[in-house]
């Protein structure tokens, strides 16, 4: 004969507490549940707190260090269920607290288990939690005393029933008016408690922010770097091409075409260098780890990053006017990327013809400018690109509290130009 669940089994009683969670709604059918689960829960959260108190007395035995581990960890999963049923059944809009167990290494998670506000704002809710249900049922136990009270070894007769009535349903009215006051003001302080405080969530807001940002700034200069190493590569590759090819009367050149590709070969590892940073930076991010420093490039780069296109055909003069040594190193990296991008899109849109990238240094501002003149040939250029590089530019400046205008020149070349303030750096 196959086994059956008894009626009265711990299983089958689990199972109808779960069916009724579920089938509850918050309203006046939730709090009266929520109004009667505050008896036993009160009574658990009583031999929780006896359980502290004895952990802190064992302390002299050496072994209290452990149980007051354990009642903390307890604390935190009494209050992910308070969470779930003041949810449920009050409809009290609570956020997750961070979890321990998310915490890399066991050092870091009992940290978090210890020190974490969470843990003693729960520990405090569950002290909360048990005064409610002493007040439940001190409420619950005088209503019913004072019902019973009024009924017993009464003589009833027409003269005095109504009143007693009357009494006995004022009564039950106001002991349910208690009770759900108290589920009422619980509803109000549970968010306070086993929510996340303010403070924390404005912290983990502000991390997500930078975070952010970091990711944005890595992914343009990773659009910057890549893009200009693979523009830069294509024109040279192109002119190596065009000296190892017979045409006409003009000589093979090899020690060019080992120039450029001298260069392509520089400009992929230092793209695959740029990569390999980011990836390093967001595993270290991603792991929770402070990401490894990396030197950032300055003006003092920017002849290394023109000999190259030198080198391949395009025309490129740098102009550096004033002392930019003291200009700092945020601003610095700034303009390489404005002359970068700017190179790009001279040889992505324009070819190969004569351009100026120049930097200068005012009183209170840095101006970078990359200007060429019209278009060249057109053969062997990479296609346009999608405008990200730009407007990536623009952000940049806008944050930096500077301006950048890109606009044709009456010659029919291109002039792009960014304006950054010297004074709100830091």
């Amino acid at each position: 004969m196959p086994p059956t669940t008894s009626p009265h089994s711990a299983a089958g009683t689990a199972a109808r507490l779960r069916a009724l969670l579920v089938a509850a709604r918050p309203g006046w059918r939730g709090r009266a549940l929520y109004a009667l689960a505050s008896v036993p829960l009160g009574v658990l959260f009583l031999a929780l707190y006896l359980g502290l108190i004895g952990s802190v007395v064992a302390l002299v035995y050496g072994v209290g260090v452990l149980l007051i581990l354990l009642v903390l960890a307890v604390t935190r999963g009494l209050a992910g269920m308070e969470r779930r049923l003041a949810r449920r059944l009050l409809g009290v809009d609570i956020p997750e607290a961070e979890r321990v167990r998310d915490q890399r290494g066991v050092v870091r998670k009992l940290r978090r288990l210890v020190l974490a506000p969470d843990t003693w704002r729960a520990l405090g809710w569950l002290g909360a939690r048990l005064l409610f249900g002493v007040a439940t049922s001190a409420a619950l136990l005088f209503g019913a005393a004072l019902f019973v009270t009024l009924g017993w070894d009464v003589e009833w007769n027409p003269l005095n029933a109504l009143p007693l009535l009357a009494l006995m349903v004022a009564d039950v009215v106001l002991t349910l008016a208690v009770v759900d006051l108290l589920v009422r003001l619980s509803a109000s302080v549970a968010p306070r408690l086993l929510g996340t405080a303010p403070e924390q969530r404005i912290a983990v807001l502000q991390q997500r922010t930078r975070r952010l940002a970091d990711r944005n700034k890595l992914a343009r200069d990773l659009h910057d770097t890549i893009g200009h190493a693979l523009t830069a590569s294509l024109l040279q590759a192109t002119a190596a091409r065009r000296t190892l090819t017979p045409a006409g009367d003009r000589p093979l050149q090899p020690d060019f075409a080992r120039q450029a590709l001298g260069h392509i070969e520089t400009n992929t590892r230092a793209a695959l260098a740029e990569l390999d940073r980011v990836l390093t930076v967001l595993r270290a991010e991603d792991g929770g780890r402070d990401p490894v420093p990396f030197a950032a490039p300055s003006l003092d780069d920017l002849e290394d990053l023109l000999a190259g296109l030198r080198d391949g055909g395009l025309p490129v003069a740098l102009v550096v006017d004033g002392d930019v040594d003291d200009v700092p190193a945020e601003l610095q990296e700034l303009a390489y990327r404005v002359v970068q991008e700017g190179t790009t899109n001279v040889l992505r849109h324009a070819g190969t013809p004569l351009t100026v990238a120049q930097v200068v240094r005012s009183e209170g501002a840095l101006a970078v400018r990359v200007c060429n003149e019209g278009v060249t040939q057109l053969d062997g250029r990479p296609g346009p690109g999608g405008g990200r590089g730009l407007a990536g530019l623009r952000e940049r400046a806008v944050a930096a509290g500077g301006t950048l205008s890109a606009e044709h020149t009456p010659s029919g070349g291109f002039d792009l130009c960014v304006t950054l303030p010297l004074s709100g750096a830091a």
